[in-house]
């Protein structure tokens, strides 16, 4: 008698604490406008060694592949491409 009231007691207790079901759901990302960057004519560019001026065209690709990046997950946010 006494461990069918412990088993009703405990199967109550175990109910009672169920937890509820949590669902999450992704809102969509504002998507920042594009800086307007300053155009930089050859000539100001003439006076860079050559390592130098490789340095400068590469870190602008990484820059602008980093951000292109960065637009896509946003727009996975948005669920159907624009």
């Amino acid at each position: 008698m006494r461990a069918a009231l412990v088993l009703v007691l405990a199967a109550g207790v175990l109910a009672g604490c169920a937890t509820p079901r949590v669902e999450y759901v992704t809102a969509p990302l504002p998507m920042p406008p594009r800086p307007e960057l300053p155009a930089i004519q050859g000539e100001a560019l003439q006076c860079l060694a050559e390592d130098d001026y490789r340095a400068l065209v590469q870190r602008d690709r990484l820059r602008r592949e980093y951000a292109e990046q960065l637009e896509a997950v946003i727009e996975s946010t948005h669920g159907e491409p624009r």
